[in-house]
């Protein structure tokens, strides 16, 4: 839907995070005169022009378009009645491709890794002299780059983002996909459709996945154009280096990343970077100077032998899993636990049956549950707390860390509600490390 039949629309914005805010902010400056209202359920707010706060309802009718934030439930039964009765959703990402046509768009999703792999891609190709804006879930929304002179967009799309966006894209990546986001789209069913929209959003055009995720790969048969990466004789990792057929590139010792699995994700932004053009030699000497993105596996405090690490991002068990892997051989004390919901605990506790935690600190809400999982599986360690925040847990596991030993908050589970999102979450574990040791050197 093009930006000037939008703003002839009387609009009701739904949602103020970070893409209604930026949707906000296009609109009033491209049309000052736009009859538009911002209507928020929860969270955040404008500060003035015309709101309604409060549950969505039948009163969605008095506006010619909704424009949806992703935040907002596509399945949200308000939504459903207003679509049915003929109203217009418009995803706001979906204005920008309406008005840059020609610009040609990479999308990166999964379940896991798409931020790290759209992160690496992008940084891959400008170091190769290409003038590349990376948008979407990470960074700056792309309704706000309607004036980007790029050559070339790396988009990160979300389920959220995915499931009712209007596109064209030129090349497509799928890193993995496993069940997550159940409460939002109502059952895995819903959440594998909109993931795998991207296929029918490619038109024909290649999609990359990574050919180590089975699921991924039976979920993806009927992709017209599928390049099956991370795979022989294509750009693929073996135990923990990558390699070109039989040809050796580069390995995790000589990179900033941690673990094999983010090994996976640099075999598909390279191998994403040589179809779009990259010289593959460049291509290995700018993965080797990547800095790994906050939050996911971070190290934030090496102190008296102790590793703090920061994996906030980790909102289900199958990304606690991953941590853990890249972790193997160490004594590791798990702070896990958060929003409560339907989570498949079931991989972590078959890692944790062989090489078992030497502590668990448990978070509100789910912590308890998680604790009952770990118990009725036989896989509790014995040294266990409960904590009321996230300065209490990193206290608890300062006390439980022996000399040697590394502190993961990995919580697999969702931030809310105690947090604001996964990067305040980890912001705040940061916060508290550091004021840990802070107290200790005064006292």
């Amino acid at each position: 839907m093009r930006l000037a039949e939008i703003c002839r629309a009387r609009l009701g914005l739904l949602g103020y995070g970070r893409e209604g805010r930026a949707a906000e902010r296009v609109l009033r400056s491209a049309c000052p005169e736009v009859d538009l209202t911002v209507l928020v359920e929860s969270g955040e707010a404008p500060c003035q022009g015309p709101m309604r706060l409060g549950e969505f309802d039948d009163g969605l009718q008095d506006f010619d378009v909704l424009l949806r934030s992703p935040g907002v439930p596509v399945l949200h039964p308000a939504l459903q009645r207003y679509r049915a009765a003929g109203g217009k959703i418009v995803n706001p990402a979906s204005i920008w491709f309406a008005e840059r046509p020609k610009v040609p768009v990479v999308g990166v999703t999964g379940s896991k890794g798409k931020s790290t792999t759209v992160s690496l891609l992008a940084h891959i190709l400008r170091a190769a002299g290409r003038r590349v804006l990376l948008a979407g879930n990470i960074g700056v929304p792309l309704i706000a780059h309607l004036d980007t002179d790029a050559e070339l967009v790396v988009l990160e799309l979300s389920s959220y983002q995915l499931t009712d966006l209007e596109a064209r894209l030129a090349f497509g990546v799928i890193t993995r996909l496993f069940p997550e986001h159940g409460d939002w789209h109502g059952g895995v069913e819903h959440y594998y459709a909109s993931k795998l929209r991207m296929i029918d959003l490619l038109q024909g055009a290649p999609l990359l996945i990574n050919a180590r995720d089975e699921v991924l790969r039976r979920q993806t048969e009927r992709a017209p154009n599928r390049i099956l990466g991370n795979c022989p004789p294509l750009i693929h990792r073996r135990d923990a280096a990558l390699f070109v057929g039989d040809d050796w590139l580069t390995e995790l010792g000589k990179l900033r990343l941690m673990g094999r699995h983010n090994l996976d994700n640099a075999a598909l932004a390279l191998q994403a970077a040589d179809y779009l053009g990259a010289d593959l030699d460049t291509a290995v000497v700018a993965l080797a100077a990547f800095q790994p993105l906050s939050h996911r596996l971070e190290l934030v405090e090496q102190r008296d032998g102790v590793c703090w690490i920061n994996d906030s991002i980790a909102t289900t068990p199958h990304a606690t899993l991953a941590a853990l892997q890249a972790l193997t051989g160490q004594a590791v004390v798990l702070i896990a636990g958060g929003y409560v919901r339907p989570s498949d605990w079931t991989p972590v506790l078959a890692h944790c049956g062989t090489r078992p935690l030497h502590g668990l600190v448990l978070l509100p809400d789910s912590g308890p549950a998680i604790a009952e999982t770990f118990s009725q599986a036989g896989v509790l360690p014995a040294a266990v707390v409960s904590a009321r925040n996230l300065q209490e847990a990193v206290a608890s596991a300062a006390a439980l860390a022996a000399p040697d030993a590394t502190v993961l908050l990995s919580p697999g589970a969702a931030s809310f509600p105690h947090f604001r999102d996964f990067e305040d979450r980890g912001n705040q574990f940061s916060a508290a490390v550091a004021a840990f040791y802070k107290e200790r050197s005064t006292a």
